[in-house]
Formats: C-alpha cells, sequence, structure tokens
C-alpha cells in the first residue's frame, strides 16, 4: 500500500512541474545555449514547450521530451522585419500575437526568453491575461552594443532605418519587463547590477556557454579526415570582421612571410558583408594552398575537426558585446584538448589564463608571437591542451550551473 502511495505521489509532483515557454526568435535546432537549458529543464521534470520559428518551410528533427510550437516565415521576411525594429514595431506586434496565443494554449507557468529585444513584446501580450506569469530574461550578448558592430547596421542608410544606437537608451526599459536575469558571464553581471537599481543581486545569474558533455562524448572521430603534415591552426564560427577574422589572416599571412611550416582551417558561414573580401583573399595565390575553408559542419563532426588541428583561434575584436562573456566556441575547443590562442576580451583571456590552456595576445605581434611560441614547442602544445579538457570537466561538468538555472524556477 505504501508502495502505491509513493508511486502516485511521485506521479502528481512529476504531473504539478511547471510549463516552462521557451521564447526564441530563431529556428532553435541550431541554437546550442537554449538547447541545453531545455535539456536541463526537461530532466528534472519541468514540462517545457519552445515558440520559435520555422524557416523557408524547412524539415526539423523533432526532440525527445519537447513540444515546440513552430512560426513559419520565410528568413528573408523575418531579416527585414527585424531591420525595421526601431521604425515600424512589425515584429513586436508579430510576437506579441504569437506569444499571447502560445502562452494560452499552452497554459505557461514561466516565460523564459530569449534575447533583449523581445521582452518588451512578450510583457505586453502576457500583461493583460489573469494569470501573473513570471519573465526570465535571457542576454545571449550585450546586445545594445552587439548591434551597432554588425554589418546590417553599417552605412548612412542602413544606420538610419535600423537605429541601433537607440538600444542604448532602451536596454533599461526592456530590462525592466523581467523580474530575473540571466548573462553569460560574472563580469556582465556586476556590470548591470551597478547600472541599474532595479535589478537585485538575488535576481541576476550568470549561466555560461559550456557544451553538453554527454552529447560531445557521442561523437566519433572520423578515421576518413587526415591530418596535413604542416601544424594546423583552426578557427570554428562565423566569420566575420567583427570576429577577427580578417586579423587573423593577417596574420597568417606574416606568419608563412616567416617561413613558418602551418596551415589554416576556417570553418563556418561568411557574414554576408564580408564574403567577397573573405574569399578574394583566401584565394590569394601566396595563401590559398594553405588554407581550407569550410562553409558548414554538423555540430557532432566538429570533434573530427579538432582531432586533425593543433592549434585553436578565438581572435575577436575587443569592444563590449565581447567584454559581455565567453562564446560557445571556447568551451568547445577545451574539449577538443588543444592550446587556445585568444584576444585580449576579458573574459576570455580570464578564462584561457585561469584554466592554462592557452596563450593571449593585444596586438598583431604578440599574436604572431603565440603562434610561433606553440609551433616551436610541441611539448607546451600538449600541456596546454591536456589543461583545458581537464579544466572543462573539472569546473563546469557538474551540477552548479545546472542548480543556477533551476533555483530561478523556484
Amino acid at each position: 500500500m505504501s508502495f502505491v502511495l509513493a508511486l502516485s505521489t511521485i506521479k502528481v509532483k512529476i504531473n504539478n512541474m511547471k510549463n516552462i515557454g521557451i521564447i526564441v526568435d530563431n529556428d532553435f535546432n541550431n541554437d546550442i545555449r537554449v538547447k541545453r537549458e531545455a535539456d536541463i529543464l526537461k530532466q528534472k521534470g519541468f514540462n517545457v514547450v519552445v515558440l520559435c520559428f520555422a524557416f523557408d518551410n524547412k524539415e526539423y528533427d523533432l526532440i525527445p521530451g519537447l513540444t515546440i510550437h513552430r512560426i513559419k516565415m520565410k528568413k528573408k521576411i523575418k531579416d527585414i522585419l527585424f531591420f525595421l525594429f526601431n521604425r515600424l514595431p512589425l515584429y513586436e506586434l508579430l510576437w506579441k500575437k504569437e506569444v499571447r496565443r502560445f502562452v494560452q494554449k499552452y497554459t505557461i507557468d514561466v516565460v523564459h526568453v530569449h534575447d533583449l529585444y523581445m521582452s518588451k513584446a512578450v510583457h505586453v501580450a502576457i500583461k493583460p491575461l489573469d494569470k501573473k506569469i513570471p519573465i526570465i530574461l535571457d542576454l545571449h550578448e550585450n546586445f545594445p552594443y552587439a548591434v551597432q558592430s554588425y554589418n546590417w547596421t553599417k552605412g548612412t542608410l542602413r544606420r538610419w532605418v535600423s537605429k541601433p544606437q537607440a538600444w542604448i537608451k532602451k536596454e533599461a526599459e526592456y530590462l525592466s519587463y523581467a523580474s530575473k536575469w540571466i548573462v553569460l558571464s560574472a563580469s556582465f553581471r556586476e556590470e548591470l547590477l551597478q547600472r541599474y537599481s532595479f535589478i537585485h543581486e538575488n535576481d541576476i545569474f550568470f549561466f555560461p556557454n559550456v557544451i553538453n558533455f554527454r552529447e560531445f562524448e557521442q561523437y566519433n572521430i572520423n578515421p576518413s579526415l587526415k591530418r596535413t603534415k604542416r601544424v594546423t591552426l583552426m578557427y570554428f564560427g562565423g566569420v566575420a570582421e567583427r570576429r577577427g577574422i580578417f586579423e587573423a589572416l593577417q596574420v597568417f599571412e606574416k606568419g608563412l612571410e616567416n617561413n613558418l611550416n602551418i596551415d589554416l582551417l576556417i570553418i563556418g558561414p561568411i557574414d554576408k558583408a564580408d564574403k567577397t573580401k573573405f574569399l578574394n583573399i583566401i584565394h590569394q595565390p601566396n595563401l590559398k594552398n594553405n588554407i581550407n575553408y569550410i562553409p558548414w559542419i554538423d555540430i557532432s563532426e566538429l570533434v573530427s575537426y579538432m582531432h586533425i588541428s593543433d592549434i585553436f583561434l578565438s581572435p575577436l575584436i575587443k569592444n563590449k558585446q565581447h567584454e559581455s562573456g565567453v562564446a560557445n566556441k571556447i568551451f568547445q575547443y577545451m574539449y577538443g584538448a588543444k592550446p587556445i590562442i585568444v584576444s585580449d576580451c576579458k573574459p576570455q583571456q580570464e578564462l584561457i589564463e585561469s584554466c592554462n590552456c592557452g596563450l593571449s595576445y593585444s596586438t598583431q605581434e604578440e599574436f604572431l608571437d603565440c603562434i610561433t611560441t606553440l609551433i616551436e614547442d610541441e611539448v607546451l602544445r600538449r600541456e596546454l591542451g591536456a589543461n583545458g579538457f581537464k579544466k572543462l570537466y573539472e569546473k563546469y561538468d557538474n551540477k552548479e550551473y545546472e542548480n543556477i538555472l533551476l533555483a530561478l524556477y523556484n
């Protein structure tokens, strides 16, 4: 009798878990951070429902344990509406309508909304409802400064239409619609606490872009991929000027001029505005035989490409956006167990130095010195790479960050 009672009690607890509504304005499946958070909540018994886009009639893989409600739209239309965000409120009106339907259909208890610019539409959508629904705002970046670095906001006409500078004034308003906040780094958390008195210390948490360990551990190395006879530098991620790719190419060219025995592997999509410049550079006669560019790979292939590489690069341009957190790829690189060379953006520099898993630089000359040092010292490469892999598990493969996320829902 007690056994049956215990079982029924467990069932009641599971059935009474909160319905978490995750709202993100992308197609979800390729968003590593959002998927990881959803997975943690799902594993703890929460009912997780996602509201996101479905672009260009694309078919998406089902994700067990998640209910995903998709808004069908052409990606180009979405980009146009977002471009007009500060001139015509069509994007917010769209999301206001969809969020209200979503919240009512799935009887959502807590909304976990991703990115600053989404908070007002969500707030306006749920405010008239009888049920009080808290908003947790997940800041993937320092958006008011990040948006000013995007190519689609550059140029006189584009800047006038998109008004990226308006986000500096809007930040306080859009933050205020939430009751709790998540950021990427401790330093960005402190910055927001100092800037806004309505954010209280117990309501803002930092949750880093750490990999899904169990997922990465299932990926197998592809034996058909062969390493070259030269030392291979690897860059993974979006290919854009703001991410430092052109600086990396300049330093790589200097390295070849200095007779360094190196190749460069670049994997990732190119920003449209940088495409012509990038392709022209990598096809120069003095570079093309030493550069391998791959526009896209599935994340499951990343471990194979890291396996055939020797040194990983994160040459982010130093700015307020890149000072707000550590990119996904740093943690992915650490899993690859090779040394990492990073620019002096504070969060990634501090991580690399605290884990003793790579080198950092402030100038192009120092960048080249880092490459030269690691090329000439294979023992140091192995040591730094091993440190990164070890520290990744020691510092991040534990319940600490899961508990931080779960505490938001108590």
